[in-house]
């Protein structure tokens, strides 16, 4: 339950989110969070997840821990620290991968979007990493969002006001989205 979307145009990129944390049917507001966002910094490029709202917390902490083992500059190097990752995240981050699944591959159970200076990025459960010339959106307001940023995405250059107005689709017509919207901006690399 999000709203999380990336865009790239010209000399830009932007990452943005909304800040609604669900457990169950609670709801917890950004007023009432002291950190409600979605995204976090690593080196020069900012990462949000979907699903469960400890992803963050522990990639920050595997990021942290091996920073030799992560490189998110290319699909490749990202698909590489995701697979290495994965072992330490079931060994010691307890992840529980799914054993009733028809999945062909075990899954880490979190979609991602990357933002950086090369680029924007979609990491999907399986590892599969694609990178995106325009925008993309995940999380269960996603198909809003799309919607709203291919509305905008021609008439403007200005990615930050393609990105907030996906979230802000979100939003409005998925329960498990909320505003604010936090957004980060990144230079890209020409």
């Amino acid at each position: 339950m999000s709203t999380i979307v990336a865009v790239r145009k010209g000399t830009q990129a932007c990452i943005a989110c909304d800040t609604l944390a669900t457990f169950g049917s609670l709801k917890q507001k950004a007023r009432y969070a002291e950190s409600p966002g979605k995204l976090f910094p690593f080196r020069d490029m900012w990462i949000g997840t979907v699903g469960y709202s400890v992803h963050n917390t522990v990639l920050a902490s595997y990021f942290d821990r091996h920073p030799d083992d992560v490189k998110l500059d290319t699909p490749a190097e990202i698909f590489e620290t995701w697979r290495r990752m994965h072992a330490v995240l079931e060994e010691e981050y307890h992840l529980n991968p799914r054993k009733d699944s028809d999945d062909a591959y075990k899954t880490t159970r979190m979609t991602a979007l990357i933002a950086g200076p090369r680029g924007i990025f979609h990491v999907t459960p399986a590892r599969d990493v694609e990178s995106l010339p325009r925008f993309w959106a995940i999380g269960s307001g996603a198909d809003y969002a799309l919607g709203a940023m291919f509305a905008l995405f021609d008439g403007t250059d200005d990615v930050e006001r393609i990105a907030r107005a996906g979230v802000a689709a979100g939003a409005e017509f998925d329960d498990g989205s909320d505003l604010p919207v936090i957004s980060q901006i990144v230079g890209l690399q020409t």
